[in-house]
């Protein structure tokens, strides 16, 4: 398994880069990632994610788990997995309630704080399509939230610097979010020159953030990840 900062900075990168999230040393989360070493240095710049590392920490703690970025813990953030699974609605309700919902405005706070009893976790995808844009950190526009959830697909064309992946977007079909049929994106692969994805070949799957390619996954990752943003598009259909 990766290590787990690592894995976390492939995911932060690029919103960092544009500068939705994280602190202003974007390109030291690319150096740590190509030069693949992790230290103190990459832990403090992991830190500065606002919303990223409460969730970390909070995964962490439901399952006694002393290290908020052990990759498993990243991986359940990012991907999903069964770490997810043992999560108190009751303590997660309060990270919501304590950490993110002073960010709402008070008439859109029962919108979010609802979700949790009927299910939503502590995944990126729920983040993204309900709390962030209402917290006013993302827009609330449908390519906003297709490019800032975690998207998965296959490569079937590579240039220098990019790939393009077969994916489905985040559409709206009859005034409700869902998941269309599948298309072709452009995602970066390396960023002024550098980049780690140097064994990619057409056919890998993969993920992409904000037209980045994360990182190469397995089949298993990609349907747990795809049925935890299914789920999340169907609590955030009850009140967009």
């Amino acid at each position: 398994m990766q290590d787990g900062k690592l894995l976390f900075a492939k995911y932060a990168f690029r919103p960092n880069q544009l500068g939705y999230c994280g602190g202003p040393d974007s390109g030291g989360l690319l150096d740590y990632v190509v030069e693949g070493e992790s230290d103190a240095g990459l832990d403090a710049l992991i830190r500065k994610f606002e919303a990223a590392y409460p969730y970390l920490r909070f995964i962490a703690n439901s399952n006694g788990i002393e290290d908020a970025t052990d990759p498993r813990v990243v991986q359940a953030y990012w991907l999903g997995n069964e770490l997810l699974d043992r999560v108190d609605l009751k303590a997660y309700y309060d990270l919501v309630q304590d950490r993110f919902a002073p960010k709402i405005p008070k008439r859109l706070q029962k919108y979010v704080l609802g979700k949790v009893p009927e299910g939503a976790l502590p995944h990126h995808s729920f983040h993204v399509l309900d709390v962030s844009m209402r917290t006013g950190a993302l827009a609330e526009h449908i390519d906003s939230l297709d490019r800032c959830r975690i998207s998965w697909g296959k490569v079937v064309a590579l240039s220098v610097g990019v790939a393009e992946v077969e994916y489905k977007p985040l559409v709206i079909r009859a005034g409700r979010l869902a998941l269309g049929g599948p298309v072709r994106r452009t995602a970066a692969v390396s960023a002024s020159g550098r980049g780690y994805h140097s064994g990619l070949k057409v056919g890998d799957l993969v993920t992409v953030h904000w037209d980045w390619v994360c990182d190469v996954v397995q089949p298993r990752q990609a349907h747990r990840l795809e049925a935890l943003t299914r789920f999340h598009i169907r609590l955030a259909n009850q009140t967009q």
